[in-house]
Order: C-alpha cells, then sequence, then structure tokens
C-alpha cells in the first residue's frame, strides 16, 4: 500500500491544524530524547497464496530461500512511504537464526498483513489495523513467534530512506534488518522479556546509495501468557512502513497524533476529579458532616490515579508492564471501596458499621487475589464479590433516594455513574456496548460515566456549599480553621 505525495502533504497538514496537539507531541517527544536509550488473511503454508498477496509488486526472490519461497515486495521509495503489507513469513517458536537473510524459510506460513479499508484498533482508533495470530489458525497462543519480508527497494539520488515501527505489537518486538538489529520495545536481555508499551517510533536503516538495494526484515515478537485477550490477539496489528525519510516522519507524526487522541481523556477527567477533590476538602466542612469529604477524596484521587496510569503507560517509556499492570489491578478495587463508604456517609448510613467491615475485608480480599491469581481465572472468580458490591452500591442510593433530602434525584444520578465506571466488566457481560469512536476517536463507556460524574459532582458540591454558605454564615469556615 503506497502513500504518495500528495498523500503525505494531506498528512502534513492535518498535523499543522492541531496546534494544542503538536504542542503535545513535541513535549512528549523532548522528554522521550532525554531519556536512556534503553527505554528506547489467514495464515496458510501453501507459497501459492504469495503471488496474489502483493498486488502486482512481486518478483524474484532476493535470498536463498529456493523456489518455493515468498517473492520479494517491490516498490520504488521515490517521496513516498509504503506500509509493509507483506506477503510475509511467520512461524510460531523462537531461533535467533531466524533472523538471518539467507534463511530458506520456504516451509514457513505466508501472512498477508493487509489491512481492510476504514480498519482500525478497537480501543484508540489506531488505522492499518490487521487480526493478530489467533485469527490466523493459532488460537490460544502466547509466546515468541516471527515474521520474516524479503523487499526489493529503487532509492533514488540523495533521498535517505527510513523504517517506521510497527505502531502496535502484541506485546514486544526486535525488527532485524538483513540480520542486524535495527530497534524495538521491550527489554529480550531476560526470560521472559520486560513488557513496554508499543509507541511510534522510527527505526534507522544503514545509508543506501542510489539504486537497487535487496534486504529481509525480520520481525521477532513476544506475546505475554496469562492474560485475557481479544480472539484476533497475538502480534503485528500494524504493519512497519518503509519510505522516505520525509514521509516516514510524517507519518511518525500521524501516528502519535492518533496514540495521543486517543489518550487525551486520560488526562483531561483525571485533572477534574483532582480539582474536585481540592474542592471538596476545602469546604468540607460545609459539604457534610462526618467523614464524607475524606471518603469522597480517596475515591477521586484513587480513580485519577487509575486512569492518569493509562496515560503513563501508553505515551512514555518510563513505566513497564508489570507495574503497570499492578496499578491497573490494585487502584479499581481501591477506588470503589472508597466511594461505598463515601455515599454511605453522604446518606448517614454510617450505622452499619459491619458492612463497613465486609467491604473492607472483601476489599483487601480482591487486592491480594487480583495480584496473586491469573487474569483469567480472576475473571472467573472475582464476579462473587463484585456483584454483591454492586448491589450495595445501588442500594444506598435507593435508601437515600427515599429519604426527603434535597438534591436527591441528582445525587442518584451521580451514583448510577459511578456504578457504571465502576463495574465496566459486568455491564459488557450483559450486553450493554463498550465503546464509541465519534470522529475516528475511542472513547469508552467509563469514559462517558466519568464526564457525568464530573458534571453531577460538580453540581451537587456546588449546591450543597451554596446553601451551607446561606444558612451558616461562613460560620463553617471559623470551624475549619
Amino acid at each position: 500500500m503506497a502513500h504518495p505525495h500528495c498523500e503525505v502533504e494531506i498528512i502534513v497538514r492535518r498535523f499543522h491544524e492541531h496546534l494544542w496537539l503538536r504542542i503535545v507531541v513535541l513535549v512528549v517527544l523532548v522528554g522521550m530524547a532525554t531519556l536512556p536509550s534503553s527505554w528506547a488473511a489467514a495464515a496458510t503454508p501453501d507459497s501459492r497464496a504469495c503471488a496474489t498477496a502483493v498486488e502486482g509488486h512481486a518478483v524474484a526472490s532476493a535470498a536463498n530461500g529456493g523456489a518455493r519461497s515468498c517473492p520479494a515486495m517491490q516498490m520504488r521509495i521515490g517521496h513516498s512511504s509504503h506500509l509493509l503489507t507483506g506477503p510475509w513469513r511467520f512461524h510460531v517458536g523462537d531461533d535467533m537464526r531466524w533472523a538471518a537473510p539467507g534463511l530458506d524459510d520456504a516451509r514457513w506460513e505466508t501472512v498477508d498483513l493487509t489491512p481492510a479499508p476504514g480498519a482500525h484498533d478497537s480501543d484508540v482508533g489506531l488505522t492499518d489495523y490487521v487480526p493478530g495470530w489467533r485469527a490466523r489458525g493459532h488460537g490460544g497462543y502466547s509466546g515468541y513467534a516471527w515474521y520474516r519480508l524479503r523487499i526489493v527497494v529503487d532509492v533514488p539520488a540523495d533521498t535517505p530512506v527510513a523504517l517506521l515501527a510497527p505502531a502496535y505489537v502484541e506485546d514486544a518486538y526486535q525488527v532485524f534488518w538483513n540480520g542486524t538489529l535495527v530497534g524495538g520495545i521491550g527489554d529480550f536481555a531476560g526470560k521472559p522479556p520486560v513488557i513496554y508499551s508499543t509507541r511510534p517510533q522510527v527505526l534507522r536503516l544503514p545509508p543506501m546509495a542510489a539504486g537497487i538495494h535487496r534486504a529481509v526484515i525480520a520481525v521477532r515478537v513476544w506475546m505475554r501468557p496469562g492474560l485475557s485477550r481479544d480472539p484476533d490477539a497475538g502480534g503485528i496489528h500494524i504493519p512497519p512502513t518503509l519510505g522516505a525519510s520525509g514521509a516516514i516522519h510524517a507519518q511518525y507524526q500521524l501516528q502519535w497524533l492518533q496514540t495521543i487522541e486517543g489518550y487525551a481523556l486520560e488526562v483531561a477527567e483525571p485533572l477534574g476529579f483532582v480539582l474536585l477533590a481540592m474542592l471538596a476538602w476545602y469546604f468540607r466542612k460545609a459539604i457534610a458532616p462526618g467523614r464524607f469529604a475524606h471518603w469522597l477524596c480517596a475515591a477521586l484521587l484513587l480513580t485519577a490515579a487509575y486512569r492518569l496510569n493509562q496515560a503513563a503507560y501508553y505515551w512514555t517509556p518510563c513505566e513497564s508492564f508489570p507495574l503497570y499492570y499492578a496499578l491497573y489491578s490494585a487502584l479499581p478495587p481501591l477506588g470503589l471501596a472508597a466511594w461505598l463508604m463515601a455515599w454511605r456517609h453522604w446518606y448517614g448510613l454510617e450505622r452499619w458499621r459491619w458492612l463497613t467491615r465486609a467491604i473492607g475485608i472483601v476489599t483487601l480480599l480482591s487486592v491480594v487475589l487480583v495480584l496473586t491469581l491469573r487474569d483469567a481465572t480472576y475473571a472467573m472468580v472475582s464476579p462473587l464479590w463484585r456483584v454483591p458490591l454492586a448491589v450495595v452500591l445501588l442500594a444506598t442510593a435507593v435508601a437515600g433516594l427515599r429519604r426527603p433530602q434535597p438534591d436527591r434525584l441528582l445525587a442518584f444520578a451521580v451514583v448510577l455513574a459511578v456504578a457504571a465506571s465502576q463495574f465496566p466488566a459486568e455491564l459488557s457481560a450483559v450486553g450493554v456496548r463498550g465503546i464509541w469512536f465519534p470522529f475516528g476517536v475511542g472513547v469508552s463507556r467509563t469514559q462517558y460515566a466519568y464526564a457525568a460524574i464530573i458534571v453531577g459532582l460538580a453540581v451537587l458540591l456546588a449546591r450543597r456549599i451554596r446553601r451551607a454558605l446561606a444558612d451558616d454564615g461562613g460560620a463553617w469556615e471559623r470551624g475549619a480553621e
């Protein structure tokens, strides 16, 4: 798939039209540059599939793969970039000799990585998405796998060439150019490799003089076992791109724009939670008696930390997957407990002390189990206590709704939004849609719920504060001092 010069101009123009995103991209890229470099169609074994997958770009093989080897993908660089759709050779397992350009890969499977028109991933909205190896005959497989592609490149004079790394890989990868490691994401020094999030990056290639060049690109992939995965999981989901340096950097900027747009709400909504926590703490004497403000601030800050963890992991190379997953797993049970306690104090139901102890025990148990059990096992057993906690939250809201309190309907609506944000798996299990893509950017059901919480809670607190100021004439402020 080629992107001619006019398409590059469109990409660059789109980038320049988003001034605020350009600023964010610049900050992210400058920050990354200052960090250590160490951070830095179904498969078929029939080689006849190779002849139809290149759409007229197939030529004789340049490596020693024999007559049955996949033909090379031919391209002329010019001012364009080429999505390396293949056909690729694919093999599960791991052997460092598979990086060698002269390897005979004739018996490997062939994989066409051509994306369907308008295809994007199911989370952020990254374009050029293709299904992984589990949808190509390797369902349930996790571990190492290799992709290999032979290319023939016609490089014009004075045209530097660059390789845009695959923008979405599960979960870590290394890229080899003619047997030489040119980059990747993940630490492969140990067994198993340490995973970091896949982010856009440009890989430097050996200098190429004008003329015809033959090369073999090999991609070594590792997918971590033990996690719940989509049916199309595994390996490369967005193929690499080869082309002129200017076109590659334009594509690189566009991928960063898509990545930042996809997680922008993970920063904006936590900021709203933090501001609400500051408001609630400063006016804690006016909002409600008891410890409602304490628990509300804890719930808001824990939820903000959980969402910010998403952006920190996917935007930066600072956080490894083990740390990300520990925070991703432990923060939601703690946040749910804080929300439960906050609404109990809001409605004046503190006298149920046994329920407080039960919430504490269940929360401690859930944190321990989510950090020790495999993901699939925890998903099976967690409804045993998560469903009762959902019942407790809704029962608390119903009990409060029956009391003649001001703004009880608004408070009830906020509790429902909290429930929608805290029980996403349960809502998905009953068929509630989990994500939408307005303007091509993924916005999840939970993010809509968070927006409703921010707006509803801001109005609720503001009305309570205004009434306290009118009734007490500032006495609450003297008490706070």
